[in-house]
């Protein structure tokens, strides 16, 4: 027989003697009093009917408080506190059960807020999560969406709370009709966005998760590294050719025209150097973007000084005024990456500013930056240029930029070390004019760099 039975036939048994000892109480106090006292028999009845009523009324009572008490405890079950533990009511399974029942209860809410703490938890992660989380119910009802969902879809569900984007609503239908996972491309939002989504059965009763993932900036870097392998093999490719070219007119030409051999010789030369610095700027950026420079503390000046000097010298040949204005500027971050940026902003201004011309190179400290501003009277950009000419292999002049040897990587260069030292470089340029290109990067005072 289970616990609870036996209990049941305890209790019964319990009542059974209790009426049992009122009766036999009343009965023997009836004879005495009608006995032994003389009292009338039915007055001694009389009371001996009203002993026994004292008697297992009490006893009835007693039952009575301690089932009060049990259906008390079994109502804090279900509640978010516990009841009190149960006074005893002197019954011995009856106080046993009210003290199961209230361990039962302290299990079962501590169980609960062990289950509730479980749920903030999930919570918290899955509203940490950079990718959308949506679970839809078997009624296409959103069960649940955390906020990088919301953010990336916008408005999730309908007012009657069912999914209300038709691409999520065909693609849940399509995983409940087949029971296989499934994942599309779509696009959302102003600007758009690429989001990848994928969606798989959680159970037999219909529920859908759904995954969603922004893949706007992987899609724009897969872009940029292909257009950027396009670019660069198109430019190797031009070198090239004009090597193999004149070497086989060299070739040609050695025994027949020596001076026609030293023309060639000499295009073979400038495509060769031209190619020399293409590899060199191709393995500086590739460096930029794939090492962790060393940050270090050094004086800008110094930097500025040193890559300054070959430029000085080739403008003076050149029939340019270049002149240079500096001032103690202490930094933290790669002396190499600014020497970089420095001597590609320098080449820049000399190869497009012609005989006669003027460059200034200045550095200064202002407003808690490092300051390194290069002028020039250059051929200076158009405005519709002005917004790309700091990418890749972008050229205002293609033809002209190829007869001073070019490569169209100098500053993207000098970008990505702006950016790399929390800095940042910008240009002002009048057509025909000049242009003047400010490369700002913070001084000891300012913002350390973000390496």
């Amino acid at each position: 027989m289970p616990p609870s039975g036996r209990r049941q036939h305890r209790l019964f048994g319990h009542l059974l003697v209790r009426l049992a000892l009122a009766l036999g109480s009343s009965a023997l106090f009836s004879v005495l009093l009608s006995g032994g006292f003389g009292v009338a028999p039915w007055l001694s009845g009389l009371v001996g009917v009203g002993l026994f009523l004292a008697i297992y009324g009490g006893s009835l009572l007693a039952v009575r408080n301690a089932l009060v008490s049990l259906d008390a405890t079994a109502a804090g079950l279900p509640t978010d506190e516990p009841g009190a533990a149960p006074h005893p009511v002197g019954i011995g399974e009856v106080d046993s059960l009210a003290d199961s029942l209230h361990h039962a209860s302290l299990h079962f809410h501590n169980t609960q807020e062990a289950l509730r703490r479980e749920q903030d938890l999930l919570e918290v992660v899955l509203e940490a999560l950079p990718g959308g989380v949506l679970l839809v119910n078997h009624d296409d009802r959103v069960a649940y969406s955390n906020s990088a969902c919301r953010e990336m879809l916008g408005m999730v569900g309908d007012p009657s709370g069912r999914v209300g984007l038709r691409p999520i609503q065909r693609l849940v239908r399509r995983v409940r009709h087949s029971d296989e996972a499934y994942e599309e491309t779509m696009t959302r939002g102003y600007p758009e966005r690429t989001l990848g989504v994928r969606a798989f059965s959680m159970d037999e009763e219909g529920r859908v998760l759904v995954i969603v993932l922004d893949l706007t900036e992987t899609m724009r870097i897969q872009t940029m590294r292909r257009d950027f392998v396009t670019d660069a093999s198109h430019e190797l490719k031009t070198p090239v050719a004009s090597i193999l070219a004149s070497v086989e007119a060299l070739g040609m030409a050695l025994d027949r025209d020596r001076e026609s051999a030293r023309l060639f010789a000499g295009q073979i030369s400038g495509a060769a150097l031209r190619l020399s610095r293409l590899i060199t700027d191709l393995l500086d950026l590739s460096r930029l973007e794939a090492q962790q420079p060393t940050a270090e503390q050094f004086d800008l000046e110094e930097v500025v000084l040193v890559e300054v000097e070959p430029f000085v010298k080739s403008a003076r040949l050149k029939g340019i005024d270049f002149t240079v204005g500096t001032h103690p500027v202490d930094v933290s971050g790669s002396a190499a990456e600014l020497g970089l940026a420095i001597r590609n902003l320098c080449d820049n201004a000399l190869r497009y500013t012609e005989e006669g011309g003027r460059i200034r190179v200045t550095l200064e400290r202002l407003d808690g930056d490092g300051v390194v501003v290069v002028t020039d009277t250059g051929m200076g950009i158009p405005g519709r240029d002005l917004g790309r000419i700091f990418e890749r292999f972008y050229r205002v002049d293609v033809a002209r930029s190829r007869q001073t040897g070019g490569t169209g990587l100098g500053l993207a260069i000098v970008k990505h070390v702006a950016e790399r030292h929390s800095g940042k470089v910008t240009v002002k340029s009048l057509l025909g004019e000049g242009s003047t290109f400010t490369l700002r990067v913070p001084s000891l005072g300012g913002d350390a760099p973000s390496f």
